[in-house]
């Protein structure tokens, strides 16, 4: 292993001299390697990915994409952290003819970012100020990329988080059934068809103009943002493979539904799974912190919404994955799927359940940080009342 990846690293731009090698990192998708080197007497480090090309199907794209944001954030950034800015946004090295990726004899691709010290990630959520921390990063980044130019990105993974698509692949394996276990998971699926309206509503929002299209990140868990060692401040937004275009209520979305409830993702025991409404406060608040001042008004009020629709997708995801047979993702035991699934539809039950004390918690919070004058407010009300009365944009 040792000698292969230092051939690997030999085709990049990476100084000093090749030591050691080492896997980095809790990624699922990408193999990541830490580098160690040394350079006259300094030792450093540099990181080293393969890319999982059967994920994302042209890599050439994504790390197209990944450079162009960083090197916008990096113009955006640098004078407010002039001494530091090597740690507020990812580097990615180039290769020795000058691209960011290099493709080996057996046609795996690779890339190299410079390593980012005094700062670490965390899978598991340690604290509200984390939650805090997590979500301003990911509202300040959104909000960094609202001006960046033409052309859009590319879309690294098609229909990623595509409500009705996702719907639709779900009812036709359900239709074919092809491993005879819908009978187990009957009443999932029945769940899932009483929220088939969800799915429609952000498409509806976008084609009427009521919430623009951004860029974002699309994985904003908390272990994808790099937080200082010393004073626990979001550092740096990291994997950005699935950068592209998107609606701001994908990105506060899947900050609520990784980070709202101290369960993991597949909790057998589903009375441990609950909206904590301390952790949703410091969610809103950091995001509002990041990113309030650039969310219109009906992306506000479609906060929550967010946060049960991209819980809805999920669960769906792993309930389409389960009844057909466990293709996609990984697992770790038969049923491992549906008990994925069981536990992402009972967070969407507790967020609809707690829907309207979350909704004034975002509106309190909103106005505290981002203060809106009385005909903001009128203006507010009075789409508050259309969204209410609107049967074609169904709020449970």
């Amino acid at each position: 292993m040792k000698s292969n990846l230092k051939k690997i690293v030999d085709h990049f731009n990476m100084p000093g001299e090749f030591i050691e090698a080492r896997s980095y990192g809790t990624g699922h998708i990408n193999d990541t390697y830490l580098i160690d080197y040394q350079l006259n007497s300094h030792n450093g480090k540099t990181v080293i990915q393969r890319i999982n090309h059967e994920v994302f199907r042209e890599p050439l794209k994504m790390m197209d994409n990944i450079v162009r944001v960083t090197n916008h954030l990096r113009v955006k950034l640098a004078h407010r952290y002039p001494d530091d800015i090597h740690r507020r946004v990812l580097t990615a090295i180039p290769t020795r003819d000058d691209r960011f990726c290099y493709q080996d004899e057996e046609g795996n691709f690779w890339r190299g970012f410079e390593f980012i010290d005094r700062a670490r990630t965390w899978d598991v959520l340690q604290s509200l100020d984390q939650a805090y921390q997590a979500a301003k990063a990911f509202g300040e980044f959104q909000t960094l990329l609202g001006d960046l130019p033409q052309p859009k990105l590319h879309e690294t993974i098609p229909d990623f988080h595509n409500g009705p698509k996702r719907y639709r692949d779900f009812m036709e394996v359900l239709e074919k059934d092809p491993c005879n276990r819908a009978r187990k998971a009957y009443k999932e699926i029945e769940f899932l068809q009483e929220q088939e309206a969800t799915f429609e509503v952000v498409p509806q929002l976008l084609e009427s103009g009521a919430i623009p299209l951004r860029t974002t990140h699309n994985d904003t868990k908390i272990n994808n943002v790099l937080l200082d060692d010393r004073s626990g401040e979001g550092v740096c937004v990291l994997d950005l493979d699935t950068t592209m275009p998107g609606v701001s209520l994908y990105d506060f979305g899947d900050i609520v539904r990784t980070t709202v409830s101290s369960a993991a993702e597949d909790e057998t025991d589903l009375s441990k799974i609950c909206v904590d409404m301390e952790r949703f406060g410091a969610i809103v608040k950091g995001f509002l912190a990041g990113a309030g001042g650039g969310l219109n008004r009906t992306e506000v009020e479609y906060l929550v919404f967010g946060g049960k629709l991209l819980t809805l997708i999920i669960g769906t995801r792993f309930l389409t994955d389960y009844l057909a047979g466990d293709r996609y993702y990984k697992i770790h035991h038969e049923g491992h799927n549906l008990q994925r699934c069981r536990a992402q539809f009972k967070l969407v039950q507790s967020i609809i359940d707690h829907e309207d004390i979350m909704n004034r918690q975002v509106e309190r919070i909103h106005s505290q940080i981002v203060p809106v004058n009385v005909e903001d407010r009128q203006e507010k009300s009075d789409n508050l009342k259309k969204k209410n009365a609107s049967s074609d944009l169904p709020i449970n």
